[in-house]
């Protein structure tokens, strides 16, 4: 089985402490708003700091075994991935339900050259995150070629 980016870790991480900071910007918006008076105010703005800080230490803590759990493989008949920290999932796709690939690469993905790659099937996406360009474009492209080649 193969792993994705060790980057992984790191684009995890960057996604928990953006949603922290979001959480965190609402909860002192709300302090500076809010005026204190009634109690569900002030339970409001601790359960968004709660919750920010269940966040924040999700993306420090998460991110590494995330990591190790992350495989992916595939063959001509099949592609299987295996991820999950508290439930690990084993999903396998078979090719013949493959309807397309398609990737995606936003701005800091770009910058440590890494994609995002989805396979839609009737029953729904399965994404393989983090996966080098060059790596993910291959894959995308031989899951397209092979799932063309059963199809004719």
């Amino acid at each position: 089985m193969k792993r994705i980016s060790p980057y992984s870790r790191k684009m995890w991480a960057i996604d928990g402490l953006t949603i922290t900071g979001i959480f965190l910007i609402i909860a002192v918006a709300l302090n500076i708003f809010l005026e204190f008076n009634a109690l569900w105010k002030y339970i409001l703005t601790c359960s968004i700091y709660g919750l920010a800080l269940i966040i924040l230490i999700n993306s420090l803590v998460m991110p590494k075994y995330k990591y190790e759990k992350f495989r992916y493989d595939m063959d001509d008949d099949k592609i299987i991935l295996k991820y999950g920290v508290f439930t690990e999932k084993n999903v396998i796709i078979p090719m013949s339900r493959v309807q397309y690939v398609d990737t995606e690469q936003g701005i800091i993905l770009k910058k440590y050259k890494l994609i995002n790659l989805t396979v839609h099937t009737a029953g729904g996406e399965y994404a393989i995150p983090y996966l080098e360009s060059e790596v993910g474009s291959n894959l995308q492209l031989s899951i397209a070629k092979i799932v063309q080649e059963k199809n004719i």
